[in-house]
């Protein structure tokens, strides 16, 4: 199922996160794709009056009409209690029988309307913690049970994904302890080395991982901002597997550019939530408003923040 806007709305371990890619339950999965309206779905408050703006613009007459060509493919808010918008139709609340993690649906924080997700890592492991849900694309269409096979989104333009987090830890993501919000391989089986997007030094940035090591490159904006804990914070990530391009903006402010290669250039494969280190051993993370954007025309620039559907309206 796909949303057509108009005017509205890992870290360094390897291959990684291979195990969302297997084991996905059976189920509709897209008959709630569209999700309800919140950060990226609807207007976002346009003035009111005559030609106020598309997105949360003043009201008046002569407001913007420029957007940007896209369609919205995936949405969600949390605000169903289940995970029948995922391929995984789970978060991995039972990787490893629960040890030393949980997760679930909160109200504690919320950016809209009144739920999100929480995930916690609660002591050490042996292994990687993994608690995050994935989802695996078909062209444009949600796969409602994983094949690890086939091809995902063919975006010669790129695709926009915009998330919201709320992370808390004691500690700083530094020495070899690393956390990963966000994970995309462009490769169904996992053949092909994933991008990851998460901290993992004493900067705070939020950094791609798999990148420079696979001889891309990544340059930091100047002052670049560190990702705050215990508040909420904007990712907003455009990537374009056919240019080889990745850019990140935090809240607006643009982080970093990177440039990458993969032998496959569609994108199939995504997820996001508490991907982190053994080591990680007291971390909460609050998850909402997640979505996803293909791009039919190219972005007018790689320096402002396409939150589209919201401080840049989307069309056909």
């Amino acid at each position: 199922m796909v949303l057509t806007g108009c005017g509205g709305e890992d870290g360094p371990a390897g291959g990684g996160g291979g195990s969302a890619g297997s084991g996905g339950g059976s189920g509709s999965g897209g008959s709630a794709v569209g999700g309800s309206s919140g950060g990226g779905g609807t207007a976002a408050g346009g003035g009111s009056g005559s030609g106020g703006t598309a997105a949360g613009g003043s009201a008046g007459s002569g407001g913007t009409t420029n957007c940007q060509p896209a369609t919205r493919l995936w949405f969600e808010d949390f605000e169903t209690g289940n995970y029948d918008r995922w391929t995984s139709k789970t978060y991995g609340k039972d990787w490893k029988n629960g040890y030393c993690h949980d997760n679930g649906f909160s109200s504690a924080h919320a950016v809209s309307p009144t739920h999100a997700h929480r995930s916690e890592i609660t002591c050490a492991s042996d292994e990687s913690h993994r608690g995050y849900g994935g989802l695996q694309f078909s062209g444009d269409q949600l796969v409602p049970a994983y094949t690890n096979q086939g091809s995902g989104i063919d975006a010669p333009h790129g695709v926009v994904n915009t998330y919201w987090s709320r992370l808390s830890a004691p500690y700083a993501f530094a020495n070899g302890k690393w956390f990963s919000f966000w994970t995309v391989n462009s490769h169904c089986g996992w053949q092909e080395n994933v991008i990851t997007l998460g901290l993992e030094d004493a900067s705070n940035r939020l950094t791609p991982a798999h990148i420079k090591s696979t001889g891309g490159t990544v340059t930091f904006a100047p002052n670049a901002p560190s990702f705050p804990m215990d508040t909420w914070a904007r990712t907003t990530l455009y990537i374009n597997y056919h240019s080889g391009v990745m850019v990140i903006w935090q809240d607006g402010a643009k982080v970093s550019e990177s440039t990458f290669t993969r032998p496959t250039k569609t994108i199939c494969q995504w997820h996001w939530g508490a991907y982190a280190n053994q080591d990680n051993d007291d971390v909460v993370l609050y998850e909402d408003d997640i979505s996803i954007w293909k791009l039919h025309a190219p972005l007018p620039n790689l320096d402002d923040e396409p939150y589209l559907g919201v401080n840049v309206p989307a069309c056909p």
